[in-house]
């Protein structure tokens, strides 16, 4: 079992196949598959954890790598300066193009670290919302659950206290 909707898909099947109490909208359901499902759950949750750092980490990656092409391009531009000042007229043309290179190499720098904050961003947002509801959906089933055991204590009192004699 990988996804924490597919225990949850357990959980609402357990509810739905568990066993009516008569003249009643309550189930009685196996306390220990419950328990066993949840625990399932808890065991699972710090994948999603671990796939959120390993997002940040290709982050940082990417930034990196888009700094080292930047520093190369710079490198290669100087290089390419420093063979054409011999000239005088070259020179000044060097100057202009290693300029220009810097400039783009900044440009596309600064243009791939914003797409790579951008894109992780993204992929953060999309994980936190999925965690998110996975969290709602838990809670929401943890409160039905709860409720069904609630309403199963209520009648097993209630049909003790009739076969008491009292009806309260």
């Amino acid at each position: 079992m990988d996804s924490l909707l597919d225990y949850l898909d357990m959980l609402e099947e357990l509810l739905e196949n568990s066993k009516s109490a008569p003249f009643s909208s309550k189930i009685s359901v196996d306390k220990e598959q419950i328990f066993d499902i949840l625990g399932e759950i808890r065991m699972n949750l710090p994948v999603e954890m671990r796939q959120a750092q390993r997002i940040i980490e290709d982050h940082d990656k990417i930034i990196a790598e888009a700094k080292s092409k930047a520093d190369d391009i710079i490198k290669e531009s100087a290089v390419i300066a420093q063979e054409k000042a011999d000239e005088h007229e070259v020179y000044k043309i060097a100057v202009e193009q290693s300029r220009e290179v810097v400039d783009e190499a900044k440009k596309t720098s600064r243009d791939m670290r914003m797409s790579a904050v951008e894109y992780a961003d993204e992929i953060l947002s999309k994980t936190e919302n999925a965690v998110r509801d996975a969290m709602e959906n838990l809670v929401r089933h943890s409160r039905e659950i709860e409720d069904s055991f609630s309403e199963t204590i209520d009648v097993l009192y209630s049909n003790r206290q009739e076969l008491r004699g009292n009806k309260g």
